[in-house]
């Protein structure tokens, strides 16, 4: 199933404010980040953004070489003028992040108040927020098509913002990350080339023992591993292994929640919420260890959450603060 992710300017501006917020105080690698955005800002056209806010009516003017110019919206020229002074103000605040005086303390304040000012006069001037503050990579990442595993609407549970989901947890996870205007895709097809592993395994069975003849066959277009007893969980229905294209070496994956934080790395959220049942149990282990084994994620962009890290608001907000935040923005 092909899926365009929906954007909704008023939604994600009203829940922007406290996620970049909160992200600036959580700010971690913050040279890394100061070293980032200025590169950003020299890539970005020469020129200043006026903003005219007349209430009822916001617009829009340019300011090169010192000649003012109107800016209409259907000017890229206006998100390109209106990103590099968003990423000005974000780069004060984070320069005045090294110190704790009390002057600057209240200077990072108000600068974070304009830039929440303007991200709002922005919205309201009918300007695409997302579109200003994700970078090139994650704007065109999220509101791109993607291919997602298939879901009976009719059986899921819907989000607060109507998107259908598999169980309650799910639904509460994406409500919270909602809360933060954190840009996601759910269950965004991941195609992984394992073929090195099965050779591995194919000869690591072979002499052990326990192999002769075929590491698999195929009836009715179904794959079969010819394993032992321990492994046979990877012919139950819903294994990775069971998506296995020979011709490809390839597996397919759906994970839960996908997300590309500010420097374009990848970041995956799995929710194990079945871990009494001992083949998904196996499953979700190989997932996560194939997906970190072969470098498709390392361990500090995967998040496996399990049933009591996220059953109360606090600790989702928490985790969403912690791991997600100080990334995705920065």
């Amino acid at each position: 199933m092909l899926h365009v992710t929906p954007l909704s300017a008023g939604e994600f501006c009203a829940s922007i404010e406290k996620a970049l917020e909160m992200a600036i105080k959580e700010a971690i690698d913050l040279e890394e980040c100061i070293s980032r955005i200025r590169k950003t800002i020299r890539g970005l056209p020469e020129g200043s953004l006026i903003v005219s806010d007349q209430g009822s009516r916001v617009t829009f003017f340019s300011v090169v070489a010192g000649k003012q110019r109107y800016l209409s919206k259907k000017d890229d020229r206006i998100y390109s003028l209106a990103r590099r002074r968003y990423l000005t103000t974000l780069l004060e605040i984070l320069m005045l992040l090294k110190s704790n005086r009390k002057s600057d303390v209240i200077k990072r304040k108000k600068l974070i108040q304009r830039l929440q000012q303007f991200i709002r006069v922005c919205e309201r001037g009918h300007l695409e927020v997302a579109r200003i503050i994700l970078t090139r990579k994650q704007y065109k990442w999220f509101c791109g098509a993607f291919r997602q595993k298939e879901i009976d609407e009719q059986e899921a549970l819907k989000t607060a913002k109507g998107l259908p989901v598999r169980s309650k947890s799910e639904k509460d996870i994406i409500n919270s990350l909602d809360d933060y205007a954190v840009p996601l895709h759910y269950e965004e097809q991941l195609i992984v080339f394992v073929k090195p592993l099965v050779e591995k395994l194919r000869d690591s069975l072979i002499k052990r023992g326990d192999l002769r003849g075929n590491l698999y066959t195929y009836h009715n277009r179904q794959i079969y591993w010819n394993v032992p007893r321990g492994l046979e969980w990877m012919n139950e229905v819903g294994s990775i292994w069971k998506t296995y294209d020979a011709r490809k070496g390839t597996i397919t994956m759906f994970n839960d929640i996908k997300i590309i934080f500010a420097d374009g790395t990848l970041f995956l959220q799995e929710h194990e919420g079945m871990m009494d049942n001992f083949y998904y149990r196996c499953n979700a282990s190989e997932r996560a260890s194939i997906l970190k084994y072969l470098g498709v994620v390392d361990k500090e962009h995967f998040l496996e959450t399990y049933e009591h890290d996220i059953d109360s608001p606090e600790k989702r907000k928490e985790i969403i603060e912690r791991e997600i935040l100080p990334r995705l923005w920065l």
